[in-house]
């Protein structure tokens, strides 16, 4: 595959806020990348400021919204692509996004926290019994198994184990 890959180091310009297109939540964030450099007189010299496009999608964008503010340092890490569409007019647009793979607060600028994320509308509700009790997932209090004569190494048995 011929996919372009990029990163960049920059500022957030905004803060991202939740969308949906195509039937799916994405987020777009505004990325500014201004490259220092030293002048002919040896002074630290701001260059122009580059702007990206970024776009994530699902729980990427979800997690975006939640995680970055206008001005956080961030890296983007992604496929470079060109949007195309057509103004009220009827005129042809296009532009180049990146399509993030990866989007992180930049550690060097500061302190980062990381907290993972657990989606609960994606867990099951736990088993029940026809009582409407939770099941015991150890077999704590669960009838005895019975032990086959043939079985010496104690496959099939129950065991708790506590860590």
């Amino acid at each position: 595959m011929n996919d372009v890959t990029v990163t960049v180091s920059g500022r957030a310009g905004n803060t991202p806020a939740l969308h949906t297109g195509k039937g799916k939540e994405y987020a777009m964030l505004r990325v500014g990348s201004t490259r220092r450099f030293m002048n002919e007189d040896g002074d630290w010299t701001d260059g122009p400021t580059l702007w990206f496009s970024v776009k994530t999608w699902r729980t990427a964008a979800v997690n975006l919204a939640r995680s970055v503010r206008k001005g956080d340092p961030v890296v983007v890490t992604g496929r470079l692509e060109v949007e195309q569409w057509e103004t009220a007019e009827g005129v042809q647009r296009s532009t180049l996004v990146i399509q993030a793979t990866g989007v992180g607060v930049d550690a060097t600028r500061g302190k980062v926290e990381y907290s993972r994320v657990v989606h609960h509308e994606a867990l099951a509700p736990a088993p029940r019994d026809a009582d409407g009790l939770p099941v015991d997932p150890f077999g704590v209090g669960a009838p005895e198994v019975p032990e086959h004569e043939d079985d010496e190494a104690g496959v099939g048995q129950r065991e708790l184990v506590t860590a």
